[in-house]
């Protein structure tokens, strides 16, 4: 897992060339935000798909910026962070914020469509604070949900992936071993 994870991302001494991070050269190229360790991988694809149901906002890049923050302070992979973030995207924003209404009208007892009915493109951004809170209360739940899920199942694969590699080692050196014999 180690080995196709560090092939496919970039290498940590040439970021260091690009003229664009130098400013940032010492927070971003820090050894332990580039290490390819259980923890620090199942985390950052935790933490990721926590971020990813955080509602977009189409003047700052928020998803993003967390990532970076959060990845450093915590020393984080930032390349697992960073890909992982992307599930949230122009394709999946209407449903994840469809979703996370949902849930967070249900979560707060509220119904729904007497809220939807009342919108329209007219006072839409006067009647936008009805649905701020059950999105962001939605988008907190179905964040924490993703990222245990995610953290589980990261988990899962990962001792799979050393379990299936350890059963092929033992494999062939049995093999071995029996040639010799």
């Amino acid at each position: 897992m180690q080995r196709w994870l560090k092939n496919i991302t970039p290498a940590r001494h040439a970021l260091e060339k690009r003229w664009y991070l130098k400013p940032f050269t010492a927070l971003v190229v820090d050894r332990g935000c580039w290490a390819f360790r259980r923890t620090r991988v199942i985390n950052a694809f935790s933490l990721g798909l926590l971020i990813a149901f955080v509602p977009p906002t189409p003047l700052l890049p928020l998803h993003l910026t967390l990532c970076l923050v959060l990845g450093i302070a915590f020393r984080l992979n930032l390349p697992v962070l960073l890909a992982t973030v992307f599930i949230s995207n122009p394709l999946t924003w209407f449903p994840q914020v469809a979703g996370s209404i949902w849930v967070g009208t249900k979560l707060m007892g509220l119904n729904l469509m007497p809220m939807l009915h009342g919108l329209s493109h007219r006072n839409f951004r006067a009647q936008i604070h009805q649905l701020w809170e059950p999105l962001m209360l939605g988008a907190l739940v179905l964040g924490l949900c993703a990222a245990a899920a995610g953290y589980l199942l990261a988990q899962c694969v990962w001792r799979g992936r050393v379990i299936y590699r350890l059963h092929r080692r033992r494999a062939r050196l049995g093999v071995h071993r029996r040639a010799l014999d």
